[in-house]
């Protein structure tokens, strides 16, 4: 419900967040504060809209014609609608290429909202496409152009909303179409993994890492759902109510499962339920007796420390010295990330003297032999895809089938 309506003499602006402000049924952006007072812009932002309500005090807050389109870009950002789940890379991103830094400044570092038309964000947008690293190559990817032009156009839909911006003018940004291929960096797509060449990098993982890229070769899982288990997640006896209201047995099937609260598509409606046929239970079986995460970081620390201490001396040159994890600040994490489980597989292939490889081709690889072996629709039920067409948004996945393919591969 809207506020009081305040008089014209007790309008002031207020400091909020390094920003001026002013108070009329809601809060209205005025420009930035200066110190200990609101900068003149701010003071002069305020004189427009004392007049305008003077002779309209129902009006709403007339466009600023000259609003500086970081300062936009700022108030958007520090406004309950600026979308949190929105990666922060990527606004640091748009405000370093767009606005540039105090001592390098960008393209548009002092342009108006007014002056920033569909031409000047096509303009940026080629500029992104040519960006190169050190090597001579192309930067940025196409999704990742993608997210930073959409953040610039909900910036601006988010100021046609409070006022700060004309809605033609943000609509026209939307007529800038995506490059041309052949114009940006475009994604590889994931190739298959020979087993046989992942498998020398085992050796050099630790006795966690070893066991969780068994799994993920298991069960076709991402790395994150795999890294993310506990001992309470594993149900090996119960009888798990699936959507639609059926039932499965885990005795009578012969499988564990864990069903997971937090994965790709839980926003969506959907269960994501991990099956662990036998091969799966040797693995787990050794670690469902310690409470919280399976895979723990202090234990893969502990194996490379002795490891070290191994190949190492007591004394005299090329002694034992205390390290990081050991002595230090640093102290290992409760579960294994993703990104750790990548660098760790990185180093042990330069180790074992063959190409580099990503953990994200286990799933590939996996779910194409479960393919070939069973079926296209098992694959693809084993894997926790979404499953298609109006039936399966009502029932969801076959689950029973998942838990024997998990029972005869897994």
């Amino acid at each position: 419900m809207a506020g009081k309506t305040r008089k014209l003499h007790q309008l002031v602006p207020v400091h909020r967040n390094g920003k001026a402000y002013v108070y009329r049924t809601k809060w209205i952006y005025l420009g930035k504060w200066d110190g200990e007072e609101p900068s003149a812009g701010a003071i002069d932002r305020l004189g427009q809209l004392k007049e305008l309500w003077a002779v309209d005090p129902g009006a709403r807050a007339q466009v600023s014609t000259g609003l500086y389109l970081f300062d936009l870009w700022q108030a958007w950002e520090s406004s309950p609608e600026c979308p949190t789940r929105a990666s922060r890379n990527d606004f640091e991103r748009v405000e370093r290429l767009l606005f540039g830094s105090e001592t390098s400044h960008g393209p548009h570092a002092t342009t108006r909202v007014k002056d920033f038309t569909a031409r000047d964000l096509r303009a940026w947008q080629s500029h992104l496409c040519g960006l190169k690293d050190d090597r001579g190559e192309l930067r940025l990817g196409r999704d990742t152009i993608r997210r930073c032009i959409k953040l610039v156009r909900q910036c601006f839909a988010w100021g046609v909303v409070e006022g700060k911006v004309d809605q033609l003018h943000a609509a026209a940004l939307l007529l800038v179409e995506s490059p041309a291929k052949g114009k940006v960096k475009e994604g590889k797509k994931r190739q298959s993994l020979d087993r046989a060449v992942a498998d020398k990098t085992v050796p050099f993982l630790s006795p966690p890492l070893r066991d969780a890229i068994e799994l993920l070769w298991l069960t076709t899982a991402r790395p994150s759902e795999v890294l993310g288990l506990r001992a309470e997640d594993i149900r090996r006896t119960e009888t798990i109510l699936l959507r639609g209201g059926a039932k499965l047995d885990l005795g009578q099937e012969k499988v564990w499962a864990a069903v997971l609260e937090e994965h790709k598509t839980a926003g969506k409606g959907f269960e994501r339920v991990l099956f662990f046929g036998p091969k799966s239970q040797a693995i787990l079986s050794s670690y469902l007796d310690c409470a919280g995460y399976l895979f723990k970081p202090r234990e893969g620390r502990a194996f490379q420390l002795a490891v070290q201490a191994e190949k190492q001396t007591t004394t005299g040159k090329g002694s034992r010295k205390p390290v990081k994890g050991e002595v230090g600040k640093r102290r290992p994490g409760e579960f294994y990330t993703s990104g750790a489980l990548q660098k760790a597989v990185r180093l042990a292939a330069m180790k074992a003297g063959i190409p580099h490889w990503t953990v994200y081709q286990i799933r590939h690889t996996a779910s194409a032999a479960i393919m070939d072996s069973h079926s296209k629709e098992a694959a693809s039920v084993y894997m926790g895809h979404r499953p298609s067409g109006i039936t399966g948004s009502y029932v969801g996945n076959d689950l029973r089938l998942a838990a024997k393919v998990a029972r005869e591969c897994g």
